[in-house]
């Protein structure tokens, strides 16, 4: 007679472990990770826009240095206007081709 093996099939389930510490911990400071990124790489506070930010700054700063000066050589010709009559002749002669009752002007065109 042979002898049956009678034995009750049982499935065979892998179970992982319950998570470690160590895990855990892993999967927080991920999260944190990516949370803290997320608030200084996007909203109205973000690095990218104080990058810009700072950028906006130095160009308009320098072109407030830029009308500061145009404005101080434009102080300069507004006082020479007023009180050197020179210079108001030679702008009358340069700017507006105007010349006294008897000149006569002559136009000399480069070759």
């Amino acid at each position: 007679m042979k002898k049956s093996r009678n034995k009750k099939r049982t499935a065979h389930w892998t179970y992982s472990k319950a998570p470690t510490k160590f895990g855990v911990l892993r999967w927080i400071i991920a999260g944190l990770i990516i949370f803290i990124l997320m608030v200084f790489l996007t909203g109205n506070k973000s690095l990218i826009k104080l990058f810009f930010l700072h950028q906006q700054k130095d160009d308009l700063q320098q072109q407030k240095q830029e009308l500061l000066e145009q404005n101080a050589q434009l102080k300069d010709e507004i006082k020479k206007l007023e009180t050197d009559d020179k210079y108001i002749e030679k702008i009358a002669r340069e700017r507006y081709n105007m010349k006294k009752k008897d000149e006569e002007v002559y136009v000399v065109e480069p070759k």
